[in-house]
């Protein structure tokens, strides 16, 4: 039997990472959760997607997907943000996001597309 998927949520506002790691709990989706993108990247853990947001100190959510395609990882991206600057996300996109969702995200758009970018959930 194979392992859900596991989903990492990386985002510098605790309140955003809490609502979204109770909206997967609430689905039986594993998720684990981190406060910024060095120490995501730190960690290196074995995840399937990454939801993140665009602003964020130190490393920003376009830099965290480049640094993440530069050493080969094809890990869906999924962004959820209060950015709507069309700039930004058009890089995001073109840089390979799965996704884009601005805030407050819809609770089922987002586990559609999980769904669909995770065949384990």
């Amino acid at each position: 039997m194979s392992r859900p998927s596991v989903i990492a949520i990386v985002d510098d506002d605790e309140a955003v990472r809490d609502a979204l790691f109770d909206l997967l709990q609430v689905e039986g989706l594993p998720a684990y959760t981190f406060a910024g993108a060095a120490p995501f990247l730190d960690m290196c853990g074995d995840f399937d997607c990454v939801i993140t947001d665009v602003r964020m100190p130190e490393i920003d959510g376009i830099e965290l997907q480049r640094r993440l395609r530069a050493v080969g990882s094809e890990m869906p991206v999924i962004y959820v943000t209060s950015c709507d600057e069309e700039v930004l996300r058009t890089r995001a996109l073109r840089g390979g996001a799965a996704a884009w969702f601005t805030k407050p995200v819809d609770d089922d758009a987002l586990l559609g597309i999980l769904k669909a970018l995770l065949p384990r959930c």
